[in-house]
């Protein structure tokens, strides 16, 4: 049986809804991350609820089903980062503001535009949050509070640095600074080299610059916030070119 060109992805089992292929290469996820969920439905709900705020911003799917798991009552709008963040809302039939730039600086520019400063804003997110949106808030003097909703924590698969180098590799897609963390520490010195060998390709500019600093060579696409449209992008890209047939 001929073997097929792949790409890796590395993001979580818990967000890796469907498997990909592609014309010209299958989609292997091999995740460097696990989600570990870090409150309870029930004191999500009391701690938003006492806070009462005006608008909640959430920054991944995962955040959003844990958020309305807890069934908050409040006259709150929802913030999301992406598409993919607010789609659980919209399946429930609720109004999602979100942002046409899909990543931190698009939901700074969706705050200035639609709080004022004593609005109270509820920050969802994971434990490891990037803290670019904080530290406009905190410039700003406006009201936010955070609340951790899940932990990511780091997993070291010893069958993904075999995956890399084979033939059939043509590069990865990392979907967090925390992913291009983990991919230097697995990798060591190696990290290097397959930078210079592989396609590398980042979710945002926070994950870009992040995987610069662990010495990778890492491409950012116009799709930038979403995986299932980067790997579109991709193959528009690498296949119809010819270049991984």
């Amino acid at each position: 049986m001929e073997k097929r060109n792949f790409l890796i992805t590395t993001r979580p089992a818990e967000k890796n809804r469907r498997t990909i292929n592609t014309q010209c290469f299958e989609i292997k996820n091999v995740p460097l991350t696990r989600i570990a969920k870090k409150v309870e439905p029930k004191t999500l709900k009391e701690e938003l609820e006492i806070y009462s705020p005006d608008f909640v911003v959430l920054t991944s799917r995962i955040g959003s089903e844990i958020f309305l798991n807890a069934r908050i009552h409040g006259g709150y709008t929802i913030m999301c980062i992406g598409r993919k963040t607010a789609e659980p809302f919209l399946q429930s039939g609720q109004r999602v503001l979100v942002p046409s730039e899909q990543n931190s600086s698009g939901l700074i520019e969706l705050i200035s535009l639609h709080s004022r400063k004593e609005s109270r804003i509820a920050l969802c997110r994971s434990k490891q949050h990037n803290t670019i949106l904080d530290e406009y808030l905190v410039s700003e003097g406006f009201n936010f509070r955070c609340f951790d909703l899940y932990e990511i924590e780091e997993l070291h698969p010893p069958d993904l640095p075999g995956m890399l180098i084979s033939k059939e590799c043509k590069g990865m897609i990392l979907t967090s600074s925390m992913e291009a963390i983990n991919l230097a520490h697995l990798l060591g010195n190696d990290i290097h080299s397959i930078g210079l060998t592989k396609k590398i390709f980042c979710i945002g500019k926070p994950t870009y610059e992040t995987a610069r600093r662990q010495g990778l060579e890492c491409e950012v696409l116009d799709n930038e916030g979403d995986v299932d449209s980067m790997i579109e992008e991709i193959s528009k890209k690498h296949c119809n070119s010819g270049e991984w047939i």
